[in-house]
């Protein structure tokens, strides 16, 4: 992500309450996990019709995922352990506000690309190895320039995002999913954090026919390079529900605090996604709103909207190592 926006950062919040706010997080992602341990224990499904879970689905989810249904697509491409490969080219656009003269006219236009080539580690497609890339472009991102007492807009390729990890779905729904995240310094000027960033990630979720409940929390901190001391937190909730005819509907909040600035950046999110069928490539669209309900007072987003567009691929990194 591109996180280079260079303005003062006023504080809503003081150490104390920042970090109740977060404890607060956290109190309900364990209470979250515990729900789910406690609902999911009881059950013991075989061959969960939710997902992925036998040696013949998974391979027709790795060599012919047009011949699944837009329902069980749509399941399989909100289970964050899926073994489904696809392609995520997605465009964003946030408006900000703030206290510093000129913050209300600011936006910026994001575009992402976040290919996902999942490696089953196990023949029914359960346990999962992941290498996840987020490559970001910019046009109009603001730069707050003191100096001359003005923001001035730049565009370019951002800093590169990944993460790695190992995810492991049971027979009751449950999910479970470890590893690591970080950030590479290869954007433009003005755009690159300057900085090696790594941090923890872990995810737990319960996936049924109709719905799918999960919690991402995560961690970054500078590990190297030049830039301010980075320490950030990251929550990102999902309660999705399953329609039929391919149709998910629900929402999807990235909650995030800073630790050096003390700040929590908190929105409201609304996300429909729908599995469509471009000759015999399955795609899922999606649209999102943000309304942003804590941000900082001297700069922050205010509301956005995100379109996105995944294509469904053969794995074929997968049938190449097979």
């Amino acid at each position: 992500m591109i996180t280079n926006i260079r303005s003062s950062h006023g504080c809503k919040l003081n150490r104390l309450e920042g970090r109740q706010l977060f404890v607060s997080f956290l109190i309900g992602f364990f209470l979250l996990s515990s729900c789910t341990w406690v609902l999911a224990a009881p059950k013991n499904i075989v061959d969960n019709p939710s997902q992925i879970d036998t040696p013949e689905e998974l391979r027709v989810a790795e060599s012919e995922p047009n011949e699944l249904s837009s329902d069980d697509l749509a399941r399989e491409l909100n289970n964050p352990n899926t073994p489904l490969a696809k392609l995520t080219i997605e465009y964003s656009a946030t408006a900000f506000d703030g206290d510093i003269p000129g913050a209300g006219n600011e936006n910026v236009n994001m575009i992402l690309f976040k290919p996902v080539f999942p490696f089953p580690l196990n023949e029914d497609g359960t346990k999962n190895f992941f290498v996840r890339p987020v490559l970001a472009y910019a046009t109009e991102q603001p730069i707050f320039d003191s100096d001359e007492g003005r923001f001035k807009s730049t565009s370019g390729l951002g800093d590169l995002g990944f993460d790695v990890a190992i995810g492991q779905s049971y027979d009751s729904g449950l999910i479970l999913i470890g590893g690591i995240q970080g950030t590479l310094p290869i954007g433009a000027d003005d755009l690159t954090s300057d900085q090696y960033r790594l941090g923890p990630e872990f995810i737990v979720a319960d996936i049924n026919a109709s719905r799918v409940l999960a919690a991402f929390p995560a961690h970054q901190w500078d590990i190297s390079g030049d830039g301010p001391s980075y320490s950030t937190s990251t929550l990102e909730l999902f309660a999705l529900k399953f329609l039929s005819g391919g149709w998910t509907v629900g929402t999807q909040p990235k909650l995030s605090y800073d630790w050096e600035n003390d700040q929590a950046t908190i929105p409201l999110n609304l996300t429909v996604r729908k599995v469509v069928r471009l000759g015999n490539m399955p795609v899922q669209l999606s649209a999102g709103f943000d309304y942003y309900v804590e941000q900082s007072d001297d700069f922050g987003p205010d509301f956005g909207f995100t379109v996105s567009i995944t294509p469904v691929v053969p794995n074929f990194i997968y049938e190449w190592l097979q």
